[in-house]
């Protein structure tokens, strides 16, 4: 108000202003008034507000009052405290999407009320944290279609109120019929994906006890009931975790007193190895480390979920966890939890993580080489613990109860998150996967043109990539031989050293001069201090050395005797697969020496010198492509253009690489010892500059795209057939390459299957999940008649929204689909043609949202377009 000088703040309350609830008319006979304390807490600040209730005869209780009126009471018998709808909707949104806690909330409510804090009210933030735990719970139990059923609340089934992955196998909801007689090579089509792994930073403090803090929903989605899974851990209190590998941090903290002071030292959790979404009843407390009693219990809990009979499971220390599991089922796990008979398990563990076991016998956990995994690196598990990490400081100190039913709101949000955006997920992964049609049916044509070609064949063999060679001692054999029949003929030499003697002196006096300038370092600086200008240079390493390849051809035949140009282009054929053979040996050493390096070298001074060696090592590498490169170049000169180009290609840095190693797509700075040439140079380049900013999203990653054993590719120089006493026949890397491209090319073709099946599946679980909601519409008869038209509302909002969704997804894949080969060729049983209906609504490059910011009374948005953000 106006003072007279200034304007002062002032609340309605002040000025007489009364909320009369229970009438449009703001006009009640019998008012009762509300506490003289009441505080509101809204979106822009704490307000004091003078509150009537209505005392009619046929007056409600005061807080449905206050509900009406979109008030969420902190009480229900002498109510101080409410809070907005508007407010509680904006805090929840927030916490599920920054992690930010309800304390700061409050803080800055308090600074929006009063920046100055000098009339800031009461402190309500205890009433604050009650309401927001209760509009969690009430949201998630109306979301999962609770009210609509006979018994409501009381007729809760465990994992319940969960979010569903839409894309896993569920028989008579999105399977077709006859799936299970589904032929061998199809069957991986029906297989579950798990994976599990723990984190050690969603701790809990001894804060509260269960008796206070009992929790409104525990077993109800997410976490696991306790009683029964916190009975059997107990139980398996003196098993020994025996770790016969790589235990990461599993086993370490399982047997030490880092749990001092702690309720549970962290949670453990099961994926779908899919999508990414966590299993109901997948999420359970550590009472002390990553203990095989509590992954066992945690996943034999999510177990009950799955109704095919193929599991893969993936664990980070699944070759020490797997190995006596059937025993554990069969002695120890309690019957609610047991896997049904003739459920089948693959072991596997994440493609992060397998390298850093012990290699020998892991091939057969390696998602590369397990049949019908596709592109899955059931990584998800990582991915789920990195935004719920930042809850690990509120949690900590919550009470037990509270902890587990914010932990289960905020999965909640992740796995609604991953269901609507499965359709733009699915397409990326399948863009990725696929090839472009054009270029795979040009291929083909090749073959088949090959194939039908008759002998001589003449049509460009698409198998061809590369050619033969001799090795040096070999051609230097041959002519040391071609030289004593010559003068066994009656032949004579103008001297005592022969052409090839020459020649093969010449290439030594080459190679020579390489080994200058390494022992001999301080030339390149006096090279700097004396230029060629100023003084001509006179060091034998730059003298020319006059090998018929130096001159130019026309003037060969006046220059050299007749015949030596031949003998030196022999030599060149042999120095050409020596070298490669040279760098290969090389490159093998260095990469057993990084490896040794990575396994047992720890510490400053270690790293160091160990990185010198590699260092040195490599330097040997380069010296042999120094001496291949300058062989090329003497062959080109002397044979021109040729065949024997595909053989023998120009050698970049960027070749010369382990043949482990995978081919480096993108810059990056990194350490020396283990940079390959082409890394080196450019950041030993001082116009090479370092990226200033960074993203924080994800880039997206294309088909050839990546590092890993999936997209890797071979240098050249591992591809190329050298000379016939080559170790390379006796030698395994060609034999385990050709293995490894197989196994890439078959995961490559399950992915696209896998992909499309997922497709299906998601539709056909999309338009169940309408039918569904709408056969709730009048499921719970035992309600009022108001509150059947609202549940039946509500019903229709959700049928409309999973309509939509699918709708929406079909356009957006159907746009990929529809040139490649029809779905039902590969199996009837498996696959069906993607949506036969037509499509109607949405653009296939809307953004589906998560949020409708609309008022929940506008009859106008109660359509396809609304997501289950309602009100109570």
């Amino acid at each position: 108000k106006w003072t007279g000088t200034q304007f002062v703040k002032i609340s309605l309350k002040d000025i007489g202003l009364k909320i009369q609830l229970n009438h449009s008319s703001m006009f009640c006979e019998n008012p009762v008034p509300a506490h003289t304390s009441m505080l509101v807490l809204h979106t822009n600040g704490i307000h004091s507000v003078a509150v009537q209730y209505c005392g009619c005869s046929r007056a409600i209780p005061h807080h449905i009052q206050l509900l009406r009126r979109r008030l969420y009471p902190a009480s229900q018998l002498s109510v101080k405290t409410c809070a907005t709808f508007e407010l509680l909707r904006l805090l929840h949104k927030m916490a599920l999407s920054t992690k930010a806690s309800t304390y700061d909330f409050y803080r800055c409510l308090e600074w929006l009320t009063d920046g100055a804090g000098i009339n800031t009210p009461k402190s309500r933030y205890r009433a604050l944290c009650r309401m927001t735990l209760q509009w969690r719970h009430l949201q998630m139990l109306k979301w999962a279609g609770v009210p609509h059923q006979i018994g409501g609340v009381s007729a809760i089934q465990p994992g319940q109120l969960a979010v569903r992955c839409p894309s896993c196998p569920y028989p008579g909801i999105n399977l077709p019929g006859g799936w299970e007689h589904v032929s061998e090579e199809l069957r991986f089509l029906y297989m579950v994906f798990i994976c599990m792994d723990a984190n050690f930073r969603l701790k809990n403090q001894l804060v509260s006890n269960y008796s206070q803090d009992p929790g409104q929903g525990i077993g109800w989605s997410y976490m696991v009931p306790r009683k029964p899974y916190e009975a059997y851990v107990l139980g398996r209190a003196n098993d020994e975790d025996i770790s016969t590998c790589v235990g990461f941090q599993a086993l370490a903290k399982s047997n030490n007193k880092f749990s001092v002071g702690l309720r549970y030292t962290g949670s453990s959790v099961t994926v779908c190895g899919r999508s990414e979404m966590i299993f109901p009843l997948g999420v359970g407390n550590l009472q002390k480390g990553e203990r095989y009693s509590n992954m066992d219990y945690v996943f034999g809990s999510a177990l009950q979920f799955v109704l095919v009979n193929t599991v893969l499971i993936s664990y980070d220390i699944m070759c020490q966890w797997f190995i006596n599991l059937f025993k554990r089922i069969e002695k120890d796990w309690p019957n609610h939890i047991k896997p049904r008979a003739g459920m089948t398990f693959i072991p596997a563990i994440p493609k992060l993580h397998e390298p850093m076991h012990n290699v020998a016998g892991h091939e057969v956990y390696s998602l590369n080489f397990i049949k019908g995994v596709g592109h899955s690196d059931c990584e998800c598990v990582e991915r789920v613990w990195a935004p719920h990490n930042a809850l690990a400081n509120s949690t900590k100190t919550q009470g037990p109860g509270s902890r587990q039913d914010v932990l289960d709101d905020h999965f909640g949000f992740w796995n609604w998150q991953k269901y609507f955006s499965m359709g733009t997920t699915l397409l990326r992964r399948y863009v990725a996967a696929s090839l472009d049609k054009t270029l795979v049916d040009k291929w083909e044509r090749m073959c088949i043109e090959w194939d039908g070609d008759v002998f001589p064949k003449m049509k460009k063999n698409p198998y061809q990539l590369d050619g033969a060679g001799k090795s040096e001692a070999q051609v230097k054999k041959e002519l040391a031989e071609e030289e004593a029949k010559y003068l066994s003929n009656g032949g004579t030499y103008l001297h005592a050293t022969t052409a090839s003697m020459f020649v093969y002196m010449g290439l030594d006096l080459e190679e020579t001069q390489y080994l200058l300038p390494i022992y001999v370092p301080g030339l390149l600086q006096y090279h700097t201090d004396h230029p060629p200008s100023e003084r001509k240079s006179s060091h034998p390493e730059d003298a020319p050395l006059w090998l018929p390849s130096r001159i130019d051809q026309p003037h060969r035949s006046k220059i050299f005797v007749a015949g030596l140009a031949a003998i030196e282009e022999r030599m060149r054929d042999a120095q050409l697969p020596d070298s490669l053979e040279n760098i290969k040996k090389i490159l093998k050493i260095k990469s057993r020496l990084i490896a040794f390096k990575n396994k047992n070298i720890r510490g400053q001074r270690g790293g160091t010198r160990s990185r010198e060696v590699i260092d040195r090592v490599h330097d040997r590498a380069r010296y042999s492509a120094e001496k291949y490169r300058d062989a090329r170049l003497a062959k080109y000169a002397l044979a021109g253009p040729g065949e024997w180009e595909k053989a023998f290609r120009v050698l970049e840095d960027s070749d010369i690489r382990g043949y482990q190693d995978p081919n480096r797509l993108r810059q990056r700075v990194g350490r020396r010892g283990v940079l390959e040439d082409d890394q080196l140079d450019k950041l030993q380049d001082p116009t090479t500059k370092v990226a200033e900013e960074f993203t924080l999203f994800n880039e997206i990653r294309k088909r050839r795209d990546g590092t890993g054993e999936t997209h890797r590719t071979l240098s050249w120089i591992w591809l190329t057939t050298l000379s016939a006493n080559s170790e390379d026949e006796k030698d395994d890397i060609l034999r385990s390459e050709w293995a490894r491209s197989r196994a890439r090319a078959m995961r490559g073709r399950e992915e696209v299957m896998l992909l499309k099946e997922e497709m299906r599946r998601v539709l056909s679980f999309l338009r169940w999940k309408a039918d569904w909601w709408r056969d709730r519409e009048h499921a719970n008869p035992g309600v009022t008649k108001d509150l059947g038209e609202a549940l039946a509302s509500y019903t229709r909002r959700q049928a409309a929204l999973q309509d939509t969704l699918a709708a929406r997804f079909q356009s957006l894949w159907k746009a990929s689909l529809h040139n490649d080969t029809p779905p039902e060729t590969l199996d009837e049983l498996a696959f069906q043609n993607l949506g036969a209906s037509t499509i109607e609504g949405g653009d296939e490059d809307d953004d589906i949202d998560d949020e409708d910011d609309s008022d929940e009374d506008d009859e106008e948005n109660s359509g396809a377009n609304s997501d289950p953000e309602d009100v109570i």
